[in-house]
Formats: C-alpha cells, sequence, structure tokens
C-alpha cells in the first residue's frame, strides 16, 4: 500500500469504527430507557393494583400533587412528580413538608389564633429564618389555652383536607386513611412545631 492512500484507509477505518461505537451507543441507552420505563409501569400497575401482591406493597404506594400534572402532558415527564414511599410513615412526613410547601399551613393564623392579632408582630417567632442546619427551633412561647387548641386544631383538618383536595395517594384504602389519621393527629402537637415544616 503506497503512502498517498494509507491515509484515506485509515480515515474510512476510523469513520467505520466511529459509526459502530454510534450505533452500539444508541441501542444500549434505547434498550436501557426501555427497561427503566417497563419497571417504571410495573411498579405502577402492581401499586394500583396492591391485592396482586399483598406481601410486597403493604405498606408501599406513591403520591401526587395533582396540580403539579397539569405542567406537562408528556407521561415520562410527569413521572419526575410522583412520589414513591416504602412505609406509611413516609408518605406522612412527606405529606405534612407539602403542606408547607404549598402553603396550605397557614402559621401566621395558627399564631393568631393562639396568642391573638396583636402578638403577630415582624419579629415574631414564626418569621426567625436563622436556624443552624441541624439546630432544633427553641421557642420561649407562651402556653395556649385549650380554647384556643380547639381552634387551632380546627384550622388544621381544614388544612389536611385542602391537601386531599390536590394530591392523590395510590395504595390501599386502608393505608390512605392511616395516612388521613396521622396527618390529623399532627395537628395536636405543639404549637412551635406547627409554626415551621419538618424540612
Amino acid at each position: 500500500m503506497d503512502k498517498i492512500n494509507m491515509p484515506l484507509v485509515l480515515g474510512i477505518a476510523l469513520a467505520v469504527i466511529f459509526l459502530v461505537l454510534v450505533v452500539i451507543t444508541v441501542i444500549y441507552i434505547k434498550k436501557n430507557t426501555e427497561e427503566k420505563r417497563k419497571k417504571v409501569v410495573n411498579t405502577t400497575q402492581l401499586l394500583k393494583n396492591p391485592e396482586s401482591s399483598p406481601a410486597e406493597t403493604a405498606n408501599k404506594g406513591y403520591w401526587v400533587n395533582k396540580d403539579d400534572l397539569r405542567e406537562t402532558e408528556d407521561a415520562v415527564a410527569r413521572l419526575r412528580y410522583y412520589h414513591y414511599f416504602d412505609t406509611i410513615d413516609e408518605c406522612i412526613k412527606d405529606l405534612i413538608v407539602e403542606m408547607y410547601d404549598c402553603g396550605l399551613v397557614r402559621t401566621e393564623e395558627i399564631f393568631t389564633t393562639a396568642y391573638g392579632d396583636d402578638a403577630l408582630t415582624p419579629d415574631s417567632m414564626i418569621f426567625r429564618t436563622d436556624f443552624e442546619e441541624d439546630e432544633e427551633p427553641d421557642y420561649d412561647l407562651p402556653p395556649v389555652s385549650e380554647d384556643a387548641q380547639r381552634k387551632i386544631y380546627a384550622k388544621w383538618t381544614k388544612y389536611v383536607d385542602a391537601l386531599f383536595e390536590i394530591i392523590e395517594i395510590n395504595t390501599t384504602e386502608r393505608n390512605v386513611a392511616t395516612i388521613k389519621d396521622a396527618l390529623m393527629v399532627y395537628g395536636r402537637k405543639d404549637i412551635s412545631v406547627l409554626l415551621h415544616s419538618p424540612e
């Protein structure tokens, strides 16, 4: 082979190798994506039909904020809004955080219900955000009357009802009832807990 044809042959060989690598990469990515999609579809079907495998799905499921789903029509893109859980406690904690993130919990309303409208000032404890990352908020709040606690709990139950209007939980009916009951019970916690998201 002469020196003139050698670069041409090497160029063609490199181009062929490059094309083969591209084809292999595309096939691998396509296969991997299909496997992930099948896994998500199978998980979703299993969770929609929890009776089919009670041992595996007893406390598993997912929840989704229906408002988030309205943002896109693409089925694959919508999957990022699904929040899967392996235990009911995990779901409860996530949903409490969601209540605060969505603005359903009105901390100012809780505070004024406990201490009156005059207690809400710019330097009130509920506006404090300068906690260290692992620091527990330490409030020196006066005790709340029983009447105020009842009113706070009544407001909290409305927050939970509002949450259940915008979310969908996919698990057994019994689990959904347990989750809702636990969210309601959370509203009986000390006011210093209710004033901030547990996140």
